[in-house]
């Protein structure tokens, strides 16, 4: 749940870093290392002419185009149909001085548009998009601990761990490769999908080039376009007796000793890498009764086939449908207890599973899951077998109102779910096919016996 907090609120920053864009390329490029950029890209033209692909995918509300130059250097803007972009259009802002131009656009048509450049002089051109896919947030990792980006310089030649951050749930296929200022490729990189239950989180391994460079993810989204991401800050490497090398406590170079840990070998890619998530292949949802038969919360079953054998942890998330202003979070479901059938490997032989927990899924086999979940306020006392109601965290002022509004509605509410590392993750929850009312759950508290927790 924690997890799942951290990459929505990742994805606001995404949405809304540009508010505060410079028209600058270069700077705001080192002002904000994890800004959305399709590319950032420097150069020279000697009465020449260059085009530049700029690959838009679908869901990008916002785009900008940044020019910073100097000589006699002109720009236009290419559009996915082949045509230059007019600039009588209603939806742009056009910003033109000595030394750089802009031009700032709202919903642009997805397809590779391109800036061609003509003239001569020294140019850096950048591409910012504001959307729902992202690639942000890199962090470097030494053997005693996370790197500053905007203060990282790594020792040529050496061995860097880095992990990036991505909007897995709109991706497909994704690589990452090392880029020098000029856009060109210097090297691929080998990395991997952090975790199979998350398709958000990836880890890099990075040989430190005797150049500057840049990280450069691109792959395709679930629409079949492409994207492409790169991370704005520029990492200079130094040499070994530099003094703005960066170095450990004690003064030791980082992760020159670093090594890939062996388990790593067989998940470890290079290139175009396919997204793994586990597939939900059928679901439903019934009232859930306590042993006395009362209603207390949803029974939730669903069965997920797993694409290639490893550790998953499918953990379940369950909230209404609709959230009006004020809600307390009492009618959010928790896990209470669960099975799986068949058990996967490493797991004591027992018919319960623990949500939250790991094992090891074999690709290609169906695993049928079971869920019992109780509201919010409910605590299930495993010693005395009682429920009891945890009301006292509401007692605020305000608060007490709306809590015994919810939880004694006899509104009807449909619940959203989701799974993590599944197709059903995130930002593409299902609904329950049954409407459940919580009145009818905490009448059957009431019959239980249920009274406040100690």
């Amino acid at each position: 749940m924690v997890l799942k907090a951290v990459l929505r609120s990742l994805f606001v920053f995404a949405v809304i870093f540009i508010g505060g864009l410079s028209t600058s390329p270069a700077t705001s490029a080192q002002d904000d290392p994890n800004a959305q950029y399709i590319l950032i890209q420097s150069g020279e033209l000697s009465s020449g002419t260059r085009e530049i692909e700029v690959p838009v995918e679908v869901g990008v509300l916002r785009l900008q185009f940044n020019l910073q130059f100097s000589g006699d250097l002109h720009w236009t803007i290419i559009t996915p149909s082949d045509r230059p972009l007019p600039a009588g259009q209603p939806n742009i802002a056009i910003t033109d001085a000595k030394d750089r131009r802009s031009i700032l656009m709202w919903d642009p048509r997805p397809g590779k548009w391109k800036i061609r450049l003509s003239g001569s002089g020294r140019f850096t051109a950048s591409v910012a998009a504001q959307g729902e896919l992202y690639v942000c947030c890199i962090q470097f990792f030494g053997r005693n601990g996370v790197y500053s980006l905007d203060k990282f310089q790594p020792l040529r030649g050496t061995r860097q761990q880095a992990q990036t951050y991505a909007s897995g749930y709109n991706i497909d296929v994704i690589e990452f490769k090392l880029i020098n200022e000029q856009g060109n490729v210097i090297a691929p990189l080998k990395f991997r999908q952090s975790d199979y239950s998350n398709p958000y989180n990836f880890t890099l391994l990075i040989d430190t080039p005797d150049q500057p460079f840049r990280v450069r993810a691109r792959g395709r989204d679930f629409n079949g376009k492409d994207f492409q991401r790169v991370i704005g800050w520029l990492v200079k490497p130094q040499v070994a007796d530099s003094p703005s090398a960066q170095t450990e406590a004690g003064g030791q170079q980082p992760a020159q000793q670093w090594a890939m840990p062996q388990e790593w070998n067989k998940n470890v890619v290079e290139g175009e890498y396919k997204i793994v998530r586990a597939q939900i292949v059928r679901w439903k949802d019934e009232m859930l009764l306590s042993e006395k038969g009362n209603p207390v919360g949803v029974r939730l079953k669903y069965s997920i086939r797993f694409p290639v054998e490893g550790s998953y942890s499918p953990f379940p998330s369950v909230y209404p449908e609709r959230v009006g202003y004020g809600f307390t979070g009492a009618l959010g479901m928790r896990v209470h207890k669960g099975s799986v059938e068949p058990l996967p490997d490493g797991l004591p032989q027992s018919n319960q599973w623990l949500f939250g927990g790991r094992g090891i899924f074999k690709g290609g086999v169906v695993y049928n899951f079971t869920v019992d979940l109780i509201p919010n306020y409910a605590v299930f006392n495993e010693q005395q077998k009682t429920f009891c109601l945890q009301t006292k965290s509401y007692n605020q002022p305000g608060i007490r109102e709306r809590f015994e509004r919810e939880v004694m509605s006899e509104a009807k509410i449909r619940y959203r779910f989701s799974v993590s590392g599944t197709d059903l993750d995130g930002r593409q929850p299902s609904l329950t096919e049954s409407a459940y009312v919580p009145l009818v759950w905490y009448q059957g508290y009431v019959k239980e016996g249920a009274g406040e927790c100690q």
